[in-house]
């Protein structure tokens, strides 16, 4: 199940040659930096007049929401799927 997190969160980018087209590589989260293995999906949404930008994105077998705020310039993490299988 996925836990709330809603924290602020530094994020590094790779630019594509595609117009606008951006994609999350990393990010910094409870004192790690964590390297990011897939995009999953993204989409586009609005809050108002700022451009919302919203990642699905894994790490290993751990699967994180990741929000760009194209007004306030800023990246936060929403969510973390919390695996509670007992193999995990």
């Amino acid at each position: 199940m996925y836990q709330k997190i809603n924290q602020l969160v530094k994020v590094g980018v790779r630019f594509s040659g595609e117009k606008d087209k951006v994609e999350p590589v990393w990010f910094f989260w409870d004192h790690k930096k964590r390297e990011i293995d897939r995009v999953h999906f993204y989409h586009r949404s609005f809050k108002g007049e700022a451009p919302l930008h919203h990642f699905s994105v894994s790490v290993g077998r751990d699967v994180f929401q990741l929000t760009f705020d194209g007004k306030r310039l800023d990246w936060k993490l929403d969510k973390v799927w919390v695996d509670e299988s007992e193999d995990h």
